[in-house]
C-alpha cells in the first residue's frame, strides 16, 4: 500500500538525514540557551526572530514532521493488516501531521511578523 517513491532506500535516507538535522538543531538550541538564556519574552522574541534561528526553526518543524510521518507510516503498514483500516489510520495520522505543521509554521510567522 506504500507509494513507489517512499519505499526502500529513499525513506531510510530521509529518516537518517532528518534525524541528524534534528540532533544538530537540538544541540545548537541547547548551546545557545546555556550561553544566553532567553528567559524574558523580549529575549525570546529577539532570538526567534533572527533570520538564522527562524529558518532553523522552520526546517526543524519540517524535519520532525517528515521524520514522524515516515516512522509512523512504516509502523502502520507493518502492523495494520486490514487495508481499509490502514488507509483510515494513515489519513488520520497524515491529517494530524499536516495540521500540526501548519500550526507550527503559522506560530513562527506570527512571531516573526510582530
Amino acid at each position: 500500500m506504500s507509494s513507489p517513491g517512499l519505499q526502500g532506500l529513499r525513506p531510510w535516507m530521509i529518516q537518517r538525514v532528518s534525524a541528524v538535522y534534528i540532533a544538530l538543531y537540538l544541540i545548537y538550541v541547547t548551546v545557545c540557551w546555556l550561553y544566553d538564556s532567553p528567559f524574558t519574552a523580549a529575549n525570546w522574541h529577539s532570538w526567534v526572530t533572527s533570520p538564522f534561528n527562524s529558518l532553523a526553526i522552520g526546517l526543524f518543524i519540517v524535519a520532525i514532521l517528515w521524520h514522524a510521518w515516515i516512522g509512523v507510516r512504516d509502523i502502520i503498514l507493518d502492523y495494520v493488516p486490514n487495508v481499509v483500516a490502514r488507509l483510515l489510520v494513515l489519513m488520520l495520522v497524515g491529517g494530524t501531521l499536516i495540521a500540526s505543521g501548519l500550526w507550527g509554521i503559522k506560530a513562527l510567522f506570527m512571531v516573526t511578523i510582530q
